[in-house]
């Protein structure tokens, strides 16, 4: 394989929608998934609401999953992510209000 070459690796189905991930390859030829940047290019449901992936930094609106425990790091450890088949799925949906789009197709506040 070539150096940032991409193959198509798996589709994941969320929110009624379809988002491919990819395999790419660095210059050692190792492999790594590539999900959707949802930061640089985010994608809403028909709702509003957005979608993450658990890797994703965590926003400021952020709560542990646990009570009890710290704040989370990334969205995956977050009480508002919405995993929608398993609890180990990579994409799903931020349910915080704040963050949901409305007027005009924008969330409510920018971050």
């Amino acid at each position: 394989m070539h150096p940032h070459q991409k193959e198509p690796c798996c589709v994941f189905k969320v929110g009624g929608r379809s988002f491919h991930v990819y395999a790419e390859y660095d210059e050692l030829g190792e492999t790594y998934l590539a999900y959707p940047d949802f930061e640089e290019n985010p994608e809403y449901t028909d709702d509003g609401r957005p979608f993450a992936t658990a890797s994703q930094e965590s926003c400021l609106y952020c709560k542990p999953d646990d009570a009890g425990k710290p704040a989370p790091g990334d969205c995956g450890g977050c009480g508002w992510f919405f995993r929608e088949v398993t609890p180990f799925d990579p994409i799903g949906i931020c349910m915080c209000d704040a963050l949901k789009r409305r007027d005009g197709g924008r969330p409510t506040e920018s971050l």
